[in-house]
């Protein structure tokens, strides 16, 4: 009967049948990935996928917000750091066959440099330091920066940065061929993404034969198929889930920090939040160490600082707690609007806990007059919604790589490819982001960050509410799993144990 049931899920999901008897992996995700163009690609989920199957330069180490090399072995950092000088890993193939050498790097880079391209590439502005690149045999390459650029290391290892054969581009729809450990199979969209074993891995094949990333919004059903060991891994997304499954014996939780920051952010250009005593008034309605204690347990922590923790080096944020509602009641009135006022707060549907707070949230505001029209969406029409500037208030996340620069600069700029949903621009603060990207002694940019962070607590465009530790429920036979800096998932060294 177990096996019937098995079998009547895996079937209604859409997996071949034959995963149940393989070296496979089933991960449920409660979000299917939506673009697997890594260049273009902004939201975890796509990003989780792409780090399996394309690489760059060099890599984030495991676990770690390290720096190791990848597709080059070894660089150099000359003229105070505008000159970078890369040897080039030999033996590599893509997926389709054809050769990494040096002309791969120069059109993946040349690519992204162009200023005429017309679709949108995320995180674009790195490239607009590079000078010129070019190459003195298949093996080396040699990029010239207009001006020292602090997180380009940092920089190539993101996902933005992988490299990309011509080939992938040659159709009309994005052929996600990569370099990476394994390869791209097929996508059933809301339902399966299916990777397979790349058998001419440069590090070499794994034993690990297929990757399932199968979408459960439920979840319930992701609870379940756990514990009836249906599925290998999932990602928790709830206290409740948390606290179910770390009693279970035959699976593991593994935790990592991710390098994130929730927050409630305002539309800076649509009144009345172009006011800042309206923004500042719900940061006194807010006491984030309760709410997030209660919300999410041990899944989050309070955001006092807009900056995760692997980003301020260790350093504690002092716990604020501004709840107040005779500050914000007073706030309000400064800007004429004792009386309130009506809004509209942007969230995504499917995200444990973000429906929690956009209900308290709602009845917080109505205790200084402000009444809140919940809009939840999906995470897609969430992004294109914001994009259009439709929001008043919205909670959303942000990750990126372990930088300042990386983190701030796409939020609070309006550089091409960033993506400032605050509408909002503080010409100071913009000189400072900018000075940051050039400074490379560390003692210096400390300081040139925590003045922009006081610009940004002054002028609240956004509220940040909790930093995320990614939580995955594993069965115990899955060994070897490891974390980047963002959370994603890094299955080159997984495999999957037998059964005694």
């Amino acid at each position: 009967m177990k096996i019937v049931t098995l079998l009547v899920i895996l079937s209604v999901a859409g997996i071949p049948l034959a995963a149940a008897g393989e070296n496979a992996i089933i991960y449920l995700r409660p979000t299917d990935a939506l673009n697997l163009d890594p260049w273009q690609a902004e939201d975890a989920f796509s990003n989780e996928v792409a780090v399996n199957i394309f690489e760059g330069l060099v890599r984030f180490k495991k676990n770690s917000t390290g720096i190791e090399p990848c597709l080059a072995t070894a660089w150099s950092i000359q003229e105070g750091g505008k000159r970078w000088l890369f040897t080039l890993r030999r033996g590599v193939r893509f997926h389709d066959g054809t050769s990494f050498d040096a002309q791969a790097v120069l059109h993946t880079f040349q690519s992204r440099m162009d200023a005429k391209q017309g679709s949108y590439q995320r995180l674009s502005f790195p490239f607009d330091f590079i000078l010129s690149i070019r190459s003195t045999d298949p093996y080396h390459v040699e990029i010239i920066l207009k001006r020292p650029y602090a997180p380009f290391l940092v920089a190539l290892a993101d996902s933005a940065a992988f490299i990309v054969p011509g080939s992938a581009r040659r159709s009309a729809v994005f052929q996600p061929i990569g370099t990476g450990p394994f390869r791209f199979q097929n996508w059933s969209r809301g339902k399966t993404l299916i990777l397979t074993r790349n058998p001419d891995y440069w590090a070499g094949a794994k034993s690990l034969e297929r990757i399932i990333f199968k979408v459960m919004p439920d979840s319930l059903g992701r609870l379940l198929q756990i514990r009836n060991g249906s599925a290998d891994m999932a990602a928790i997304q709830s206290g409740k889930e948390y606290e179910e499954l770390s009693r279970r014996s035959g699976i593991t939780i593994l935790s990592n920090p991710s390098i994130s920051t929730n927050y409630l952010g305002f539309n800076t250009r649509k009144p009345p939040f172009n006011r800042r005593e309206v923004r500042a008034a719900f940061l006194h309605i807010i006491n984030k160490g309760s709410m997030i204690k209660r919300i999410f347990q041990n899944l989050a922590v309070p955001a006092y600082s807009p900056l995760p923790a692997p980003l301020t080096r260790g350093q504690q944020s002092e716990a604020l707690n501004s709840f107040n509602l005779k500050v914000a009641s007073t706030l309000l009135k400064e800007a004429g609007l004792e009386n309130g006022f009506s809004c509209t707060l942007y969230y995504r549907e499917g995200h444990e806990g973000i429906q929690e707070i956009a209900d308290l949230l709602t009845v917080m505001a109505k205790k200084i007059n402000v009444t809140i029209q919940k809009v939840k969406l999906p995470f897609p029409e969430l992004v294109r919604a914001a994009g259009r500037g439709e929001h008043d208030m919205l909670i959303m996340g942000w990750n990126s790589g372990p930088d300042p620069d990386l983190f701030l600069y796409p939020l609070f700029t309006f550089s091409p490819g960033n993506r400032n949903r605050f509408y909002y621009e503080n010409p100071r603060l913009t000189r400072l982001l900018d000075e940051g990207k050039a400074t490379m002694d560390s003692g210096r940019r400390e300081r040139i960050y925590a003045d922009a962070l006081d610009i940004l607590k002054q002028d609240v465009p956004w509220i940040p509410l909790f930093h995320q530790i990614d939580n995955l429920a594993c069965n115990e036979r899955v060994q070897g799993v490891a974390f980047t800096p963002l959370g994603h998932v890094v299955f080159r060294d997984v495999r999957k144990e037998t059964d005694p």
